[in-house]
């Protein structure tokens, strides 16, 4: 007797690399999956409450997120809101929506890292422009450096570096909102951090991110290395990832002049394209065992 196949969706807007090998991972672990977007998802709620997942006549077995959409207030939380629902009809959710919401906003992994006693670059942020700019007068005093980013984003996009108080005068914080990370100096005259994969509290693959710029983004054309960092750094990079409750997660870090790392981000929808061509590890298919772990076993067969 063979057991059905368990049904997944796949939630982005743009499967892509990512997404055809969690697809191709899936199937090849008896799983049937479907790319479905959030914005064609429905919830009705009366005599009973009712989720409509396109391509599903039941509700999915699991959902595996690669990607939220944006768009305003209003239509981030509807999104939210059908994740949140299906979690409440107790389909396994990956990564879950709480941790999704946590690790989009960049201000809030930075509080949760700090509560959980994992070193994380000075941080500031708020929606008063002058007591951001006061607090970083007083680091400016101090030699220090900052980065400026914005709370939602990725790849780099709208990532300022301020060195003096003078920069702040060209800045416009993104909806209202600063967030200040203090710049941490590698000594190294170039840009270097690292991208530690972590699944299931097990470090997956490490790879080192080098530019001749000071951002080390593979999307800005970093180039990447495979890199062994020791057991006290990759136990700090699963920390993070428990700090944020995350099944899988791409932890950032970067060295500073005196050998401490620091965590800068968590990130609940990593990227694997460039790590995956440092090693022999099959990126995807970690994931996916953890994931499927996750389904409940099918009590139905063919």
């Amino acid at each position: 007797m063979t057991k059905k196949p368990f049904q997944v969706a796949i939630v982005t807007d743009d499967p892509g690399w990512h997404g055809r090998q969690i697809a191709d991972h899936l199937d090849a672990r008896n799983c049937h999956s479907s790319f479905v977007r959030l914005q064609d998802c429905h919830i009705s709620a009366g005599a009973e409450a009712h989720i409509h997942i396109p391509g599903f006549d039941q509700l999915p077995d699991g959902i595996f997120v690669r990607g939220v959409p944006g768009g305003n207030l209003e239509q981030v939380v509807y999104y939210l809101d059908v994740l949140h629902a299906c979690e409440a009809m107790s389909i396994p959710v990956v990564n879950n929506t709480r941790c999704v919401e946590r690790s989009v906003d960049k201000g809030m992994t930075s509080f949760l890292l700090a509560r959980a006693g994992i070193a994380t670059p000075e941080t500031v942020f708020s929606s008063d422009f002058h007591y951001v700019r006061a607090q970083l007068r007083a680091g400016f005093a101090e030699g220090k450096e900052y980065v400026l980013k914005p709370l939602f984003g990725s790849q780099g996009k709208g990532v300022q570096r301020l060195r003096y108080e003078a920069d702040l005068a060209v800045y416009h914080p993104a909806q209202g909102v600063l967030y200040a990370q203090e710049f941490i100096d590698n000594g190294q005259g170039y840009g270097i951090d690292y991208r530690v994969f972590v699944v299931a509290d097990r470090v997956v693959a490490t790879m080192q991110r080098s530019s001749e710029g000071w951002l080390c983004n593979v999307a800005h054309g970093a180039e990447v290395s495979a890199v062994q960092l020791d057991d006290n750094t990759q136990a700090m990079a699963i920390a993070a990832a428990r700090a944020l409750d995350m099944d899988y997660a791409g932890v950032d870090l970067i060295c500073d002049q005196k050998g401490k790392f620091w965590v800068t981000e968590v990130n609940s929808v990593p990227a694997w394209h460039g790590l995956q061509s440092t090693t022999e590890t099959p990126v995807a298919a970690a994931i996916c065992d953890d994931f499927v772990s996750r389904l409940s076993p099918s009590s139905s067969s063919d």
